[in-house]
């Protein structure tokens, strides 16, 4: 039996979520942003505001000069992934194999559930006639089907919005000569502008080059190559059920112009520690590698080191001390920061820990012990350090999931 693999790519995602949710920004366009102020950037557009050219990242200045009536909104984290829960739930009950890709992304192996609908298309619609039942008409999907990943999610980009499409193998090689190698999730700018040089600039021209060839230049990752080149991806889906399990937790924010300072960027990096300690507290983990970033403009550049310490932790403080130390080993100073980002990596089982020896340490994890009760009683912010006291609460990033984000289904 063929394969069937359905990718499904929420439309506008964010701003559709914030139009179903107010009347009044139906129709309209705007443009979701963390932060209101000019320098920020918009994260997602609706359809509306992508007619005027507004695209995800692009600085609030640059949108409102292309659409002076954007009615900016900020974003509201809570409500995307409680939206992402609703629908992942809707697509559980049509099979099980289900892969989550991203907050608004996910594929479906549907090879054995869609004869039952009459056809992978009639399975499409019926999952969209429910999505605007269930969701609301704002909130809707494109719907790509092919017999592997990568060509499902080629073929729904290519039908967007709202659109059904459905890729037979025996128009794969059509497809293959008219589309250039960086439209396929996978290849990158750098790695097409390297088979540029070489004169492979489609995927066809990709599958005549010789494997052997790939393999030399690119490793392992060659192979990968070669096979999207012949319309082929045995990348399998991964179900929800058994998902790889963290690799990473991190926190990062993007600042508002009163807080881009160095030292002011410093002060919300504590207070980013401190939620990264706690996450892992949370999941039963502590690290090694604490890995630091900072992005230096409005669209970089960006700055970024990590170090290994010498034994594990999930301690907020100890997670900041090594964020001085790697901004020490980078040997820069910046007067503006714009965005300040720290994860743990390196992660193990908060069991394989040896003992504290030293009596500071034991005492230190009593205390973030006794933290951790007080705010899953009272709430995050019952109890904080210091420092987070020295500016307003900052929101949450809408911009999607990273490893250990807070959210299930």
């Amino acid at each position: 039996m063929a394969r069937i693999v359905l990718h499904i790519d929420m439309d506008s995602y964010f701003a559709s979520v914030e139009q179903q949710a107010d009347p009044a920004l139906r129709g309209r366009a705007i443009g979701v942003t963390g932060k209101p102020q000019e320098r920020s950037i918009v994260v997602a557009a609706s359809r509306e505001a992508k007619r005027f050219d507004i695209t995800a990242g692009m600085p609030i200045w640059e949108a409102r000069r292309r659409c002076p009536h954007l009615i900016l909104v900020p974003g509201n984290a809570a409500r995307y992934i409680a939206t992402t829960k609703r629908f992942l739930s809707i697509l559980k009950r049509y099979s099980g194999m289900l892969e989550v890709f991203s907050i608004d992304e996910v594929f479906m192996d549907i090879t054995r559930e869609a004869a039952a609908f009459g056809g992978p298309t009639a399975m499409a619609r019926a999952i969209k006639s429910e999505f605007r039942e269930q969701l609301g008409p704002c909130i809707t999907g494109t719907f790509g089907i092919a017999s592997n990943k990568t060509f499902a999610k080629l073929i729904a980009k290519r039908n967007k919005p709202d659109g059904i499409a459905q890729l037979h193998d025996e128009q794969i090689p059509e497809l293959l000569r008219v589309t250039p190698t960086d439209a396929v999730c996978g290849i990158g700018p750098r790695i097409a502008k390297r088979l540029a040089k070489v004169g492979i600039r489609t995927l066809a021209e990709l599958g005549a080059a010789p494997e052997r060839y790939l393999r030399r230049e690119f490793g392992v990752y060659g192979l990968f190559l070669h096979q999207i080149g012949h319309g082929r991806d045995l990348t399998p889906i991964t179900p929800y059920t058994s998902a790889a399990p963290v690799k990473s937790v991190g926190h990062s924010k993007t600042l508002p112009p009163a807080l881009r300072t160095f030292d002011d960027a410093f002060l919300v990096l504590r207070g980013l520690c401190d939620r990264v300690g706690r996450r892992m507290r949370q999941l039963g983990f502590v690290g090694r590698t604490v890995h630091l970033a900072l992005r230096l403009g409005a669209l970089g550049p960006y700055r970024a080191k990590q170090i290994t310490l010498p034994l594990p932790t999930d301690d907020g403080e100890t997670i900041y001390t090594a964020c001085r130390t790697i901004h020490r080993r980078m040997g820069i100073q910046p007067e503006t920061v714009f965005n300040v980002g720290v994860s743990v990596r390196n992660l193990v089982d908060r069991t394989r820990r040896p003992e504290f020896l030293l009596k500071e340490d034991r005492r230190r994890e009593r205390l973030n012990r006794a933290v951790d009760r007080i705010r899953d009683r009272f709430g995050e912010r019952a109890i904080v350090t210091g420092d987070t006291l020295l500016y307003a609460p900052l929101p949450e990033h809408v911009s999607g999931f990273s490893q250990g984000e807070e959210w299930t289904f």
